[in-house]
């Protein structure tokens, strides 16, 4: 283990903070000629020699109490840290094949406390629950999750102290509409006991087309959804009691014969399900969600959209057919967005000057009690399509590629604007509003893929890059407090007190 004591300045890249608040380009068409095209296979070949050196390294071996297993602890301002406990899941979307055990690691980076784990897959993390027992998901019959989209899981679960489930669901046992379904990406603990989790619902193309969705040349195609569980420890049952899906709310300019034909500008509470024109592969699924949280005190829910580059706010007090249609609900709505953020132009109230996002991850409110409390944090992960298409699907030869990307992520606070009434405002523009409350980045800080951002109690923020397996604590003021390079990718580090992990530390 190295740790390091810097100052500052000097080794820290520049900051931009405009209001601190405690709390592309395209790839180019291939040529046609022989010699680019051995060239290609070349480089090809390389990437995989290279991906498989590097195979054993990535998929890390599970550690044991009292080992030292961060690589390197850059510790530049130690008055300004937030002591606590980091709390580290192995999930990786692209190198999907790893084992995903989570650990508990002290200031040194000593691991404290470690929960095992039956699951493998990529692309997700797991939730500290107040048991000591974990929320999480993971893959156990790949031919299950075989041709979905990425980050695919079957398994739903909460665990003991120990990592041993106590609590199983399987996608298998989930009926919606008679349809297959996965989960996928992110889930959440919610006050109540029950889960929410991002699903990928298979629908044919029947039903897809009776939406006015023209979604590519497959069999099947897939509608993005939240979905609310209601676990029975004791019975090892479920319920579910609530469910959002994004083919209910689409409207399209291009079959003046379904339903929801439509002027795309005219309504932005609705998602134009052809949008982009074109996005690979196959454009069978046009949503990519990639994270969720939820508001208690507004009973909403935030929803990270990868393709769309926005953040989606819906409301959560409707009843499952309130929630299909664009009526009910405390904002009248129905399952309609309440809110929209990042990229104005998806529905024809702006251009590609007026987009702050591009493939944001892990949209979430700050917590109640802590500085900036209400606020959204989005992780922006700033990432080309033209570099995504470079890294193409998924394995080992992908992973190397994305660790040789470059660019810069940043992180939003976002305040929305609201009315007297509590509803969110549209400018006369017609884009919806937000505050920019705190803007940050650095020139050495690039997350490619996943990611995320949290607010601390101090009012630091904890941002986590998947693809370095690095975790930053950075202050309101926009300097680096500590750099923390780790065993293993990881979508979003936590952090935690004491007192809050005491039960864990015995």
């Amino acid at each position: 283990m190295n740790i390091a004591v810097t100052s500052a300045s000097g080794q820290l890249g520049s900051a931009i903070v405009l209001r601190p608040n405690n709390g592309q380009n395209e790839m180019k068409s291939y040529r046609s000629n022989l010699l680019y095209s051995l060239i290609l296979v070349s480089l090809v070949m390389v990437g995989k020699l290279e991906a498989q050196a590097q195979q054993s390294e990535r998929n890390t071996t599970i550690a044991s109490i009292g080992d030292a297993v961060m690589e390197k602890i850059d510790l530049a301002l130690p008055d300004e840290l937030y002591e606590g406990y980091l709390f580290w899941h192995q999930a990786d979307e692209i190198d999907t094949d790893v084992v995903n055990y989570t650990m508990l690691l002290d200031t040194e980076g000593k691991v404290v406390h470690r929960w095992d784990s039956d699951l493998n897959g990529g692309g997700h993390t797991s939730y500290l629950l107040e048991s000591g027992g974990l929320l999480r998901t993971g893959i156990r019959d790949r031919e299950w999750v075989t041709g979905q989209p990425v980050a695919a899981t079957d398994i739903l679960q909460i665990t003991d102290k120990t990592g041993k489930a106590i609590w199983e669901l399987s996608a298998k046992n989930i009926d919606i509409n008679g349809n297959k379904i996965t989960f996928h990406h992110d889930m959440l603990p919610m006050p109540n006991g029950n889960i929410l989790v991002l699903f990928y619902e298979e629908i044919s193309l029947e039903e897809a087309a009776a939406a006015g969705w023209t979604a590519g040349k497959g069999k099947t195609v897939w509608s993005d959804g939240v979905l609310e569980i209601k676990p029975d420890l004791k019975g090892d049952s479920h319920e579910v009691v609530w469910y959002w899906r994004f083919v209910d709310h689409v409207i399209q300019d291009q079959d003046a014969n379904a339903a929801n034909y439509g002027v795309i500008a005219d309504h932005p509470e609705k998602i134009d399900g052809h949008f982009p024109k074109s996005y690979m592969p196959m454009n069978a699924v046009r949503q990519h969600l990639n994270g969720l949280d939820y508001h208690p005190g507004m009973d909403q829910i935030v929803v990270s959209s990868f393709i769309y580059n926005e953040i989606w706010v819906i409301d959560h007090s409707t009843t499952i057919e309130e929630a299909a249609g664009s009526t009910g609900g405390r904002r009248g709505m129905g399952g309609d967005l309440l809110f929209r953020y990042g990229n104005p132009a998806v529905y024809a109230m702006g251009t590609e000057e007026d987009r702050l996002f591009q493939n944001q991850h892990d949209a979430n409110w700050v917590d109640e009690g802590l500085p900036g409390a209400g606020n959204i944090l989005v992780l922006n992960n700033n990432t080309g399509m033209g570099a995504i298409a470079r890294v193409g699907t998924n394995g080992a030869a992908a992973a190397v590629t994305q660790e040789q990307l470059q660019g810069i992520s940043n992180v939003h606070e976002i305040s929305p604007t609201v009315n007297d009434d509590g509803h969110y405002v549209i400018a006369k523009a017609g884009a919806f509003e937000a505050e920019q409350i705190w803007f940050w980045e650095n020139d050495d800080f690039f997350a490619p893929f996943q990611g995320g951002a949290r607010r601390l109690p101090n009012g630091n923020t904890l941002l986590t890059d998947t693809v370095g397996r690095r975790v930053w604590e950075v202050a309101p003021d926009g300097d680096v407090v500590v750099r923390y390079k780790g065993p293993a990718p990881a979508f979003k580090a936590f952090k935690y007190s004491a007192e809050q992990v005491a039960g864990l530390l015995e």
